[in-house]
């Protein structure tokens, strides 16, 4: 804010200038941005989060008839783990299944945390077959990875469902639900494995 201050005659004699630190209020406004977009347990995306990029990648895959594809997986038999070790080791668990993914994606993907044990990977401009390997690489990495909480070790595996935009599949429900077919196939046909 700025503004003069007058004498009695009238004339302007100074010029006041009040600054304000706003740091702060901008830190709080980044965290309440932050608490919207991302979960709170995994530090991932959350499912609204999920949805808006959705959304904007539609529309951007159509524009230029470029690829897009979903990956949805959850956990095999999570239940199972938090009956048995807890719901502390359930939320161990989720982390590190987040933390593992994350590390194996470009930073143009969105990974989310889609509600309670399972994800979705969103994958712009990149093909098909590339999207089904690097499911598999994720069944994998996860199957393979020796989870250890407090002197536990804990084996997990995930089921991943792959859909892809194309002409029978052209909006994001019909992309998320698809990708949720294939999930539900993955584990009707057995779990630890991927279903396009």
């Amino acid at each position: 804010m700025m503004g003069p201050l007058r004498g009695e005659d009238g004339s302007i004699e100074y010029i006041f200038v009040a600054v304000y630190d706003v740091t702060e209020t901008v830190n709080s406004e980044q965290k309440l941005m932050e608490m919207n977009t991302r979960d709170a347990l995994t530090g991932i995306h959350n499912r609204r989060s999920m949805e808006i990029c959705l959304g904007e990648e539609i529309e951007r895959a159509k524009r230029y008839g470029h690829p897009l594809s979903m990956i949805m997986f959850d956990i095999d038999y999570f239940k199972k783990v938090n009956d048995t070790y807890g719901h502390q080791c359930g939320d161990f668990i989720l982390q590190q299944i987040a933390t593992t993914i994350e590390k194996n994606i470009r930073i143009e993907d969105t990974l989310a945390r889609y509600g309670g044990e399972e994800f979705c990977c969103l994958l712009p401009e990149i093909s098909i077959e590339s999207v089904i390997m690097l499911a598999e690489r994720f069944r994998k990495k996860i199957s393979r990875h020796t989870f250890h909480y407090q002197d536990m070790i804990i084996a997990i595996t995930i089921s991943l469902g792959v859909s892809t935009l194309n002409e029978e599949t052209t909006t994001a429900e019909m992309l998320l639900r698809k990708a949720d077919a294939a999930l539900y196939a993955a584990k009707n046909a057995g779990r630890n494995r991927v279903v396009v």
